[in-house]
């Protein structure tokens, strides 16, 4: 059934994210694709982490973090936050411009990017879903998304 299951979402294309984190521990990222706008009023956003993820502990404990949606010319950073060799460390290496709320990193020159408050998360099956309150949202550019189809990156034509 996974399998049947995996091959049905390879047929779905979906933009990347690049989730990021602030803790007391200090900053967490990693590639998603599992995000939604649960609710607009509030402002409720859905991002779903593996539980194996390095980063799981930063957004267990965040103060809260920011969705960057990657342009078609950014696939590097998608891979570069998804390589499960490169350390949190490694990541972070990079001088990421800061948001205006929360002060926490976003990828440069992204399409857009979300600043979130931690609001819950829960345990579910191999994951777990955080929820966070949208207090900013900044438009950076009109760039076209990067989206992963059938295990590949993709461009909108």
């Amino acid at each position: 059934m996974e399998e049947k299951i995996k091959a049905f979402m390879r047929n779905v294309p979906q933009a990347v994210f690049i989730a990021i984190a602030k803790s007391p521990m200090g900053f967490g990222g990693l590639t998603i694709s599992s995000f939604e706008l649960v609710s607009l009023k509030p402002a409720i956003t859905l991002i779903s982490i593996d539980k194996t993820a390095e980063s799981l502990e930063t957004f267990v404990k965040a103060i809260g973090w920011t969705i960057s949606l990657l342009s078609d010319e950014q696939e590097e950073f998608s891979k570069l936050f998804s390589n499960k060799e490169i350390s949190q460390y490694e990541r972070f290496k990079i001088n990421y411009p800061k948001s205006s709320f929360l002060k926490i990193p976003y990828i440069d020159s992204c399409i857009s990017y979300l600043e979130c408050l931690y609001h819950k998360h829960f345990e579910i099956g191999d994951h777990f879903i955080f929820f966070g309150k949208v207090v900013n949202v900044e438009i950076i550019n009109e760039k076209k998304p990067l989206i992963y189809y059938k295990r590949g990156y993709h461009k909108v034509l």
